[in-house]
Parts: C-alpha cells; structure tokens; sequence
C-alpha cells in the first residue's frame, strides 16, 4: 500500500513539473508569435502607410491583398487545415481528436498568421496563439509518452496558457479555457490549466519585464446615471455583435459559391480591407495600439467613430474572405472605440467628468463577451488589465446585457456554427452507458490483416469462405498502412487484376480508434467521416493492429450492457 502511494505521489509530482514546463514553453511560444507579427508590421504594412500619394494608395491596397493571396496559396498546397485553425479547431481537438492539432497545422499557423496580420489584415493574434500553444502542450505530452487522455487533457492546459502569456491574466486564461475548450469543468484538467497558466504568465513576465502587450489603467465612473449609458452600451455590443455573428456566417459562403478560387477571395478580402486602412488606418493589423489609447482614455468622438465602424466592416470582409487570423483582438478593438465613442459623446453633450476610458473598458468586455459568448472571462479580462473593482457593476450589467441580446440574434456563435459545418455536433447531456466503454473492451481482437505486399490472388484465396467489408493492410511488424475494402476486391478480380498487391489496392483508412479511447470518441469521428467501422490500434502510438470494431461488436456490446442492467435491477428488487 505504501508502495504503491509513492508511486502516485511521484506521478503527481512529474505531472505538475510536465504542467509547469507546458506553460513555459507556451509563454515563450506567445511572447515569439507576438514579436513575428510585430516583425511583419514593420516589414510589409507600416512602410506602405508611411508613402505619399499615390504610392502610399497603391501600397496600402495592394499589401494586403497580394500577401492573402500568396497565403491562400500556400495553405491550399501546403497546410489546407490552417484555415480551420482556431477555436473551433481547438475545441473539435479536445472534444474529439487531438490528432487535429498536427505539427503542420501548428508550424504554419506559427509562420503564416503573422504575415497574415502584418500585411494589415484587421484580426487578431490571440485564437492563432492558442492553436499554437495547444499544440505545443499535447507535442510535450507526446514527447513523455502520456497517456491518451492526459494529451488531450494538455489542450485547455495550452489555451488558458496561451491567454495568461498574451495579456498576463492568468484568471482569464483558465475561465477562458472553460468556457471555450471545457464547456463543462473538470476538477482535474482545471487544475492543470491553473499551474500552466500561471508558469505562462510568469514566464511573459520574465521576458517582456513591465511591458503588456495591452496595456490599461483603471478607470472610474461617479453617478448611478451612467448606468444608463453602460446599459446603452450592452445594448449597442450586444446588438452589433449578433449581427456581425450571422452577416459573417452568411456572407462567407455566398463568396465561396460566386468566387469559387480561394486565393481570388483572399486577394478581394485583402483589397476590401487596404481600402477601408486609407481613410481609417487603425483599422489595419491587430490594433493592440489603437485599443490601448482608447482605453487610457484617449482619442475623441470623431476618432473613436471611424475606428468603430472600419473595424467593424474590415472585420467583417476579412473573415468572409478567409484572411488568416482570429477574432479575439477585433472583439477587444471593436468594444473599445464602441466604448470610447459613446464616451466621449456623453461627455460632449452631458457631464464633462465623465471618464471616457471606463465607457471604453466597459465597451470591451461587452462586445468581448457577447462575440465570443464568454461572459465570465470577458469581465475577469478587464478586472485582470486594471487590477481595478470600480467598474464590476457596470461591467457586469452591459456583458450580461450584450450576450443575451446577442444569444438572441445569432444563437451560435461562429466557432459552434464551424463545427457544425464540419460535421460535429455536441453531445446531449444524457449519457450513453457504452460510450464511457474503451474500445478494447467491445472490440473483436481475432482480425483478418493482409501484408502489403500480399498478391489480390491470395487474397482471394484467403477469404473465400469467411468475408468481411473491410481488412486492415499492414506492415511486417503489424503496422497500420490502410484499408483493403470488399467492393475493391471484387472490382479487381473481376478485372483480371489477380497480380495486384493488397499496398497497391489499398486506401487511407477513414477512421483509426485507439485501444484505450472512448467508445463515444470513436462513433462521434465514425459519424462524421460516415463510417460504420473502422481498425483499432494500440494505445502506445505505436500503430500496431490490436482489434477491429464493427457494427457487430457494438451490437453485442449494447446486449451486454443490457443484461447487465436487468441482472442489477434483479438484484435491486431484491
């Protein structure tokens, strides 16, 4: 018994040492994802704005439209799910496969977001931050050969890590984390995301000394009166929110259809944004600049209004056109100058000690938390910035205001209508009793594998009295290569095709459901690449075949389960 309490408190403590480093590498990883997009500011779209005449008209247009354009390419040939890189790419991965978060997606959501941004595309860094960080997390959980479900553990571990380095808000980073990634909290994985996110944030610290990324002071509001104006504000963010959710998610597929060439879109977003960047050039990039005067207080009515509404339109045009970059630095851009504006408005035309930076504060969080659909942390992120309680009240109002109104207008928001695009659905509260079942325990471990160097001749020899739909075509040391399909077998024989070899005849298999993973994990995958079975490795990565699950063995499995239930409730009523 001692023993074997040593053994866990050493598992414990390599867990938490594994946590640390995670948030480490991922406060290093931010820190060098924000100075790349910094680099790529200085190197393609500040130079453009600071031309004269018709060189500074040409520049600024082309810029961004020739850098989408060469981007679009690139991740067509190269990366084609970077595009898909984002929150809901984070959220498919740990709900379902964490084999979503390759290295290649991750490498070149690294290198090609920060051109993305620096040529001027008016997004943010923040969602692409996370994929990277999240990333790097389960590629350590890899590395130390943890089990599956510590891996995808370590993808809310990187997401609250990747927002506590971006901002130092170690709080919002772990909230966020739960709203966005967990949906539900997990007392083990919260903890996780705590240490990571505080090494994170530490770790920003460390390098970057007193220097934010976002920088905000602490703002204040005198009269109960003003209520009226923040209440205006939730009402305006909520509103604007809904509507650019919805004008986004229709606007994006009426290009795809009538401007089928992905990089034409691109270069046409691209264009669309450099224009809207001549007479508003705040509007350009990530804005953190911009954002940060207007919540010192800052700016004026005049400034506040043309950055509210470029940003809003060049968001908009941007992520209909597919520019690479996320939605959370927008969020904070759009809720400040929405703030700012009405500010400053109440300012000139009421009270001239109204403090246009608490309107801005305050803006942010609503828009913030009615986009996003993250209340929580979209009150704790102002709280975090400030380190300031004055504005709990009118925070809390306008967020719970803006995300009801929102909820109300777009009832998905645009990570979730993603998902469902791809194909995943959530899953109901209700919990099916087999689905919490491994694999290994429902499926059939006697397979039929074929070698791939195997001859269709022998093949047919093989299975000429007992048939299957479908066989797994591996390697000498039993490694997974394919899938041999019946129809394939048939279609070849009856071509005379005999010495063809089982390598030759196979294809990529659909799905691939390791031995110690849910059983829910896998139907969830099997349904969305319409599959009804599919091989089974091992749990160690290693590929090797170890079982086979069919529409048999899940039949099977249901029967047990109950009789199981009949034979409990026998001996209940007993």
């Amino acid at each position: 018994m001692g023993g074997w309490q040593t053994v866990r408190r050493l598992a414990r403590r390599l867990l938490i040492a594994t946590l640390i480093i995670a948030g480490v590498l991922c406060g290093m990883a931010a820190v060098v994802f924000h100075s790349l997009v910094d680099l790529a500011q200085r190197v393609l779209i500040l130079p453009a704005l600071r031309q004269q005449g018709v060189l500074h008209i040409a520049l600024v247009v082309l810029v961004p439209a020739a850098v989408a354009a060469i981007l679009s390419i690139v991740v067509i040939r190269f990366a084609p799910i970077t595009p898909g890189a984002n929150l809901a790419r984070v959220r498919r991965a740990y709900l379902q496969e964490p084999e979503v978060l390759d290295t290649r997606s991750v490498l070149f959501t690294f290198f090609l977001t920060p051109l993305s941004l620096g040529s001027g595309a008016p997004l943010g860094p923040e969602t692409p931050t996370i994929v990277v960080t999240s990333g790097i997390s389960t590629a350590l959980a890899r590395v130390l050969k943890l089990p599956r479900k510590v891996i995808r553990g370590m993808i809310p571990v990187g997401t609250a890590a990747g927002i506590a380095a971006i901002f130092r808000t170690p709080i919002t980073g772990v909230v966020f984390a739960v709203e966005e990634v967990l949906g539900r909290t997990s007392r083990g994985v919260l903890g996780g995301t705590i240490v990571a996110a505080v090494a994170a944030a530490v770790t920003e610290h460390l390098i970057l000394g007193k220097q934010r990324l976002l920088p905000a002071s602490a703002a204040s509001w005198t009269h109960v009166s003003e209520l009226i104006g923040f209440a205006a504000i939730g009402v305006l963010a909520g509103t604007i929110g809904g509507t650019a959710i919805q004008a986004i998610s229709r606007i994006r597929p009426w290009l795809a259809r009538r401007i089928p060439s992905m990089p034409l879109r691109a270069a046409l977003g691209g264009m669309s944004v450099g224009i809207i960047g001549l007479f508003v050039p705040a509007t350009l990039g990530v804005g953190y600049g911009t954002t940060s005067v207007m919540l010192r207080g800052g700016g004026t009515l005049d400034t506040a209004t043309a950055a509210f509404g470029g940003k809003v339109l060049g968001f908009v045009l941007a992520m209909s056109s597919g520019l690479l970059g996320g939605t959370f630095a927008p969020s904070l851009f759009i809720g400040a100058s929405l703030g700012s504006m009405i500010g400053h408005a109440a300012r000139l035309f009421g009270d001239a000690s109204i403090d246009p930076g608490a309107y801005a504060l305050v803006g942010m969080g609503a828009f913030f938390g009615g986009f996003l659909r993250c209340p929580m942390a979209a009150v704790l992120i102002v709280l975090e910035l400030t380190n300031d309680y004055d504005l709990i009240l009118p925070l809390m109002l306008a967020v719970a205001i803006s995300t009801a109104i929102s909820s109300r207008l777009a009832p998905r928001t645009l990570t979730e209508d993603q998902m469902i695009k791809e194909g995943y659905r959530e899953r109901d509260v209700e919990v099916d009793p087999i689905g919490s079942l491994p694999v290994r325990d429902v499926m059939s471990m006697s397979v039929q594998t074929f070698p791939a160097e195997l001859p269709l001749a022998r093949i047919v020899e093989m299975t000429f009295e007992q048939r299957h739909k479908q066989y797994p075509v591996v390697s000498a040391s039993n490694v997974l290569l394919g899938i041999l399909s019946a129809p394939a077998i048939i279609r070849h024989v009856r071509e005379g095709k005999l010495q063809l070899t089982a390598g030759e005849l196979m294809e990529p298999a659909k799905v691939v459901a390791y031995a110690d993973e849910t059983l829910r994990d896998v139907i969830d995958r099997m349904g969305m690449e319409h599959a009804d079975r599919c091989p089974v490795v091992a749990a160690d990565g290693s590929k090797e075949v170890v079982g086979f699950l069919s529409p048999t063995d899940l039949v099977r499995a249901r029967v047990r389960q109950q009789t199981a239930g009949a034979e409990r409730a026998d001996i209940t009523l007993f």
